[in-house]
């Protein structure tokens, strides 16, 4: 015990998924709520968005650039599950990647074979122990930003946010969505760290 807080003994770290609206927040407050863990005496690791790596070629938003992070990320936990931390916090995993296929094709951007070979090509136990949706209204997310962009603009936040909530709702896994319109930087922080840490007494 440290703290108060009753750590917890696992074969593997507790895997901790964020996903969710563009700019709502979710690699700000892994960094934050990683040092927060770590004072409540929790080791920590961050497993970042794979996205951050893609190679050049590859155009950015297309259902191959999904494909390629799909494997990168996958890669990536695998490594993460022989980690001696006691949480690996990932910024869009498994789950996000597998939500983007389903996107494609319900967008068109994948025919339904490609979306089916798709949803094969992943390891047995890698799911996150808990997935985090965190959630703006475009709004939010535009005036975070500083305006639309060439990709992000309010209509493509708006159908965005409508094809995520619809694919959580459906998700059998442990999750909880967050929306984080009325909260700045600190308050969504503490309410991530309070959520993870229900989950790991």
């Amino acid at each position: 015990m440290i703290g108060g807080i009753i750590m917890r003994k696992s074969e593997r770290p507790f895997m901790v998924e964020f996903s969710g609206t563009p700019e709502a927040g979710k690699t700000t407050s892994i960094l934050t709520v990683s040092k927060m863990l770590e004072n409540a005496g929790y080791t920590t690791e961050i497993l970042r968005e794979s996205a951050e790596s893609l190679p050049d070629e590859i155009p950015k938003g297309t259902f191959h650039a999904n494909m390629w992070m799909h494997f990168i990320t996958q890669a990536g936990i695998l490594k993460a599950t022989y980690s001696k931390a006691d949480v690996v916090l990932i910024d869009r995993g498994i789950i996000d990647s597998q939500f983007y296929a389903w996107k494609y094709f319900n967008e068109g951007s994948c025919t339904k074979s490609e979306f089916d070979k798709f949803l094969t090509l992943k390891l047995d136990d890698i799911e996150p122990n808990l997935f985090l949706g965190i959630v703006v209204l475009p709004d939010t997310a535009l005036e975070r930003r500083g305006g639309a962009g060439r990709l992000v603009n309010e209509e493509y936040v708006k159908r965005y946010n409508d094809f995520f909530l619809t694919y959580f709702t459906e998700l059998d896994i442990t999750k909880e969505l967050i929306s984080t319109d009325e909260l700045d930087k600190s308050q969504m922080s503490v309410i991530i760290f309070n959520t993870i840490s229900k989950f790991l007494l």
